[in-house]
């Protein structure tokens, strides 16, 4: 969404020109990655590109970090990764990205953080609340143990020993969701659309 982008608004133009001319050019696309508050920034901008991927398939992919559910700890180790929104607002704005994904068809792999650094009871609660609230959007979410790199490379590492029954509760709840869509994702991948 942030192709041609000079800031963390999508360009209009420059977006739906790119997926224009793969929609010409190609039998299908798919995106590597794709950040969910572009998604919530421009919901019929997404719509159109949307529209223009599903010509020729009826579903597409992207990986997505959901990483947290909790707007205090998105504040401290992701501060800029909900613009143009506030950090603050991160659980709501993934929640409209992924709800806008669910209605146009992009099947998101979303991971979470397990351990991320100063990471309170409060904070896994939240994640697991916001996994609550995914439950009706098809996607795969994967609960991943915090590895520091990037602003966080002096962290220490999250370790299976330094697991508490919350972030096995995390885990499950990653685990309940994919068993959910389970069967509707493996029909999509095997489907001749």
């Amino acid at each position: 969404m942030l192709y041609g982008s000079r800031n963390t608004i999508p360009d209009d133009e420059k977006l739906l020109k790119l997926h224009q001319a793969v929609a010409e050019k190609c039998e299908g696309a798919t995106w590597s990655h794709c950040s969910l508050a572009s998604v919530a920034a421009k919901p019929k901008l997404f719509a159109q590109v949307a529209e223009t991927i599903r010509q020729k398939q009826s579903w597409w992919g992207a990986e997505i970090g959901i990483e947290t559910g909790s707007p205090e700890l998105a504040k401290k180790i992701m501060p800029a990764k909900a613009n143009p929104f506030k950090a603050e607002e991160w659980p709501q704005v993934v929640k409209t990205g992924m709800g806008l994904m669910h209605d146009n068809w992009l099947i998101p792999a979303g991971t979470l953080i397990v351990g991320a650094p100063e990471e309170t009871e409060k904070d896994v609660i939240k994640t697991i609340e916001l996994m609550d609230d995914l439950k009706d959007f098809r996607s795969l979410i994967v609960p991943l143990f915090f590895v520091p790199m990037g602003r966080l490379k002096d962290e220490e590492w999250f370790k299976e020993t330094q697991m508490t029954k919350l972030h096995q509760e995390s885990l499950t709840k990653c685990l309940e969701h994919g068993i959910r869509w389970a069967d509707e994702l493996i029909d999509l991948s095997f489907s001749a659309e």
